[in-house]
């Protein structure tokens, strides 16, 4: 029951990512594009999650422990060119 209830999760995850896929690339604004990458990451790392369960492998945590990390550098990155204009 938890499998299948997984695999729902899953599959709404996949269709969340899309929906914020439009808004990453018909965005009007910078902080829309932001918004919308910040939804498709951290809805990647719910799904590398659910995998880890369901493949019992719980390596990929450590996988999307990284690519949590990442991500929030990448958002900092960005959050700043975009308020001064260089990283530095």
């Amino acid at each position: 029951m938890i499998q299948l209830s997984l695999e729902g999760v899953f599959l709404g995850l996949v269709v969340l990512s899309f929906l914020a896929l439009y808004r990453i690339i018909w965005g009007p604004h910078a902080s829309d594009r932001i918004l919308g990458t910040n939804v498709v990451l951290t809805n990647v790392i719910m799904a590398i999650i659910i995998l880890a369960h369901i493949f019992e492998n719980y390596t990929y945590l450590d996988v999307a422990y990284v690519y949590v990390l990442s991500a929030f550098v990448g958002t900092i990155c960005v959050m700043k060119s975009l308020g001064k204009g260089k990283l530095s």
